[in-house]
């Protein structure tokens, strides 16, 4: 218990310099290496498992309170390239996987869990639930975190044209204050949240301790009960989830240094070919601005990418929307998707 109060402590000091600092996702980022290097000099360090468990709870309440039905009601008419953008995730889903697989890099399930358009907290918790490396999903995806919010960005906003005035409105999400009866709420939606997750876990349920409370607060939300989701609670959930995901980062894991390369090289390639490719498309077909559809298809995770968007000059409601959209697919379809097509292929 004392290591885990430990690691935490130093785990939140690390992420909140980082957050001062400025770095994208500082708080997670900075988690995970403060419990990456705290493992390397003392194995025996590091949190109980139950604080995946309940990071989980909170990744999910939070993905779920998202988005509200007037949200969803605005991508009546934007269904087509939603359909369009799911179709491409798959579809690079299952390309990076295979050629992952056949790089050498891991098993066939590890590798399409590598591929998953997740956040690296969600999916690399969702990685060890399926009993796949969590390592190695881990470095793949911080690899995309990286290249996500400091790489990708940048290059949209040099290879496409200026968004035209008035493209977007910018899109007003929740706030972080809460009054008691916010607060009853919010504490409401943790609790059968938490009793749904241990009843899933009970169940045998994949991925349960996110899904499961993902699908309570999404149907409370749109029920009309909205739950209000504070900053404070994210970013606590994310210091818990690196401090996690951050121990089982073990560079032995890794293996041939020439395939991790290759692994991640493949990885940015193909998510930088499609994010062009299908931007383009959006662009001809539906009238989406070039770097909105781009920037839709990011590498980087949807809580990212809607902070970055905005510094570029994008600040569509469709982008937060999609991005919303990418985390529910992403979290509860994906990852089992995976699963049965590596079941099916003997991996």
């Amino acid at each position: 218990m004392l290591q885990t109060v430990l690691t935490l402590a130093l785990c939140t000091a690390v992420g909140f310099l980082f957050y001062r600092r400025r770095v994208p996702a500082g708080m997670l980022i900075g988690a995970v290496t403060a419990s990456a290097a705290l493992a390397a000099g003392f194995p025996s360090s590091g949190v109980l498992p139950i604080s995946k468990h309940a990071a989980q709870v909170v990744a999910g309440v939070f993905i779920g309170c998202s988005a509200s039905r007037d949200d969803f009601r605005q991508l009546k008419t934007f269904w087509k390239p939603v359909i369009m953008i799911t179709c491409s995730l798959l579809l690079v889903n299952v390309v990076i996987g295979v050629l992952l697989f056949f790089a050498g890099y891991a098993d066939l399930l590890t590798c399409l869990v590598c591929a998953v358009p997740g956040g690296i907290s969600d999916v690399t918790l969702i990685a060890v639930d399926f009993g796949t490396d969590a390592s190695k999903v881990l470095l793949v995806h911080f690899c995309r975190l990286v290249v996500g919010v400091a790489v990708f960005p940048t290059v949209v906003q040099r290879i496409t044209p200026p968004m035209p005035e008035g493209a977007g409105e910018p899109a007003v999400r929740k706030g972080g204050k809460l009054d008691r009866r916010g607060a009853a709420r919010l504490l409401l939606a943790l609790g059968v949240s938490s009793a749904g997750a241990w009843l899933g876990n009970w169940l045998d349920i994949p991925a349960a301790s996110i899904l499961v409370p993902l699908f309570i607060t999404f149907a409370l939300n749109l029920s009309g009960f909205s739950v209000p989701f504070p900053s404070w609670l994210r970013q606590a959930a994310q210091v818990v989830s690196g401090a996690y995901i951050g121990g089982l980062l073990d560079p032995g894991k890794f293996g041939n240094p020439v395939t991790v390369l290759s692994a991640a090289a493949i990885t940015i390639a193909v998510l930088l070919a499609n994010a062009f490719f299908f931007g383009k498309w959006m662009e001809k077909r539906f009238q989406v601005p070039l770097r909105e559809g781009m920037l839709m298809l990011t590498p980087a995770g949807a809580g990212d990418m809607a902070l970055i968007s905005a510094d570029i000059g994008v600040s569509s409601p469709r982008l937060i929307l999609v991005q919303i959209y990418r985390l529910l697919i992403a979290t509860a379809i994906f990852p089992h998707l995976c699963l049965v097509i590596a079941r099916a292929f003997g991996g």
